[in-house]
């Protein structure tokens, strides 16, 4: 996958996080329930500000620029990320510079932060 699919995929991603569908309604609930030091307002916060903050194509395109990231590594590494889970999706920055430049994450996600973190992996 090149860059720009992968910018492609962030971007979609947050339109997702900012349409607030079901499925993602679903697991802003549970994650809830998971850790209630995650209220639903704090959870909208982290997902309304990661999708227009970090998740806009021109935002993207610009970041990726900055670290001159035009080609990716022909021979990716595995990099490994472990999570904090003070606040909802902390570790969502980590993870998306590992995916921009081509690596793959290996993510050790914080025990009361599963599951909104799962929701963007996939």
């Amino acid at each position: 996958m090149n860059l720009q699919n992968r910018i492609e995929n962030l971007h979609l991603l947050g339109k997702n996080l900012l349409e607030n569908g079901e499925a993602l309604q679903a697991a802003k609930e549970n994650a809830y329930y998971q850790n209630a030091w995650f209220i639903p307002e704090f959870i909208d916060l982290a997902c309304n500000n990661i999708a227009t903050c970090f998740l806009q194509k021109d935002i993207l395109l610009n970041f990726a620029n900055d670290y001159n990231l035009k080609s990716l590594s022909a021979s990716p590494k595995k990099i490994g990320i472990v999570m904090a889970g003070n606040i909802p999706m902390v570790g969502f920055h980590d993870l998306l510079c590992v995916y921009l430049t081509g690596h793959n994450a290996i993510c050790k996600l914080a025990e009361k932060d599963t599951v909104l973190m799962q929701y963007a992996i996939n």
